[in-house]
């Protein structure tokens, strides 16, 4: 840590994902993955109980076999200063500023589906990217009276975004009146009943090589009977290691600048079922990492890495507490 650098404001669990500790213990890697939590639910109109979430995927994460591959946990992002829903927004497109910074691709643990506008408001305006959405819902309804940063409105306010070129729905099943008509020209919609069929080239056909991607996975997308613990659960849904195989299949094959996981409510849950669905998920991709740090070493141009990169593939379907040196989270892990 620098002199110029503070602690990051923000509060930690009482567990680590995966028991991945915070930057004052190891000096990370060039494009490890580090995960943060935004535990909110003042995006969500349904219910309460998404703020729970990170510590419930937290939790079921150390129940899963260790990882090859460390990456960071620096704790979750302050609330302490109140419930202003643009304020805490703000704070956490902050953080994954620094963390990109660092050179570190943060993983995001929701919270409701309204946190992702911050992350991908931050990070457009370095770069053209391609959002991958996985959702049951568009999340494009029209404004309304309700709460202007909502979930069930936030893809329709990352629409307006100019550096978000690209936007690759998959999993929807539950639209709203009117939202379809709305997703407009850059948006690709790709329903339950397709997905199920998308093999890893037709997946990859749907992103461009040359855009990097922000992964954004609503929890809501897997099928009720073995995600049920979320506000709005819509039936026939993807089985997890349908979803597990596509996002193994975008890491290893595609530039991932941020990802995250939200709108998992433990409070609906039964058993935790849904928070080990999710932790698998992120472990998944993390057994994957490795082919982002060799797309980051490998020399520009590289011809054999471009073409390992674009080949298709076959989906496959604790510590003690210490300060965090990012600023804007405060990790007591």
């Amino acid at each position: 840590m620098t002199g110029s650098e503070a602690p990051m404001d923000v509060p930690v669990p009482p567990a680590s994902l995966f028991g991945w500790p915070g930057c004052q213990h190891v000096s990370p890697e060039i494009g490890a993955l580090c995960a943060i939590g935004a535990p909110t639910d003042h995006g969500n109109v349904i219910s309460r109980g998404a703020s729970r979430g990170p510590a419930a995927i937290r939790r079921a994460s150390l129940q899963l076999p260790e990882l090859r591959l460390d990456g960071l946990d620096i704790g979750d992002v302050d609330r302490s200063d109140g419930p202003d829903p643009q304020r805490y927004l703000d704070r956490i497109a902050a953080v994954t500023q620094r963390i990109r910074e660092r050179g570190l691709c943060p993983l995001l643990l929701g919270g409701d589906h309204s946190i992702t506008y911050a992350p991908v408001s931050t990070l457009h305006r370095s770069r053209e990217l391609c959002l991958i959405w996985f959702d049951a819902h568009t999340d494009f309804s029209p404004w309304s009276g309700q709460n202007f940063h909502n979930h069930k409105q936030v893809l329709r306010r990352i629409s307006k975004l100019g550096g978000v070129s690209r936007i690759v729905q998959i999993g929807y099943r539950g639209i709203t009146a009117g939202d379809e008509r709305s997703l407009g020209a850059k948006s690709v919609v790709v329903t339950t009943s397709c997905a199920r069929e998308l093999d890893a080239q037709a997946l990859l056909a749907l992103v461009p090589y040359a855009l990097p991607c922000y992964i954004s996975i609503d929890i809501d997308v897997i099928d009720p009977l073995w995600a049920p613990g979320t506000s709005a659960p819509v039936p026939d849904g993807l089985l997890p290691d349908q979803l597990k195989g596509m996002l193994q299949t975008l890491v290893r094959h595609r530039e991932i600048l941020g990802v995250d996981l939200v709108e998992v409510n433990p409070v609906l849950d039964l058993e935790a079922a849904t928070s080990r669905v999710a932790a698998d998920l992120l472990h998944g991709i993390a057994e994957h990492w490795v082919h982002q740090r060799l797309r980051r070493s490998a020399p520009a141009g590289d011809a054999a890495f471009e073409a390992f990169a674009v080949a298709p593939v076959a989906c496959e379907t604790t510590r003690h507490g210490h300060p965090d040196p990012i600023q804007g989270a405060r990790n007591a892990i």
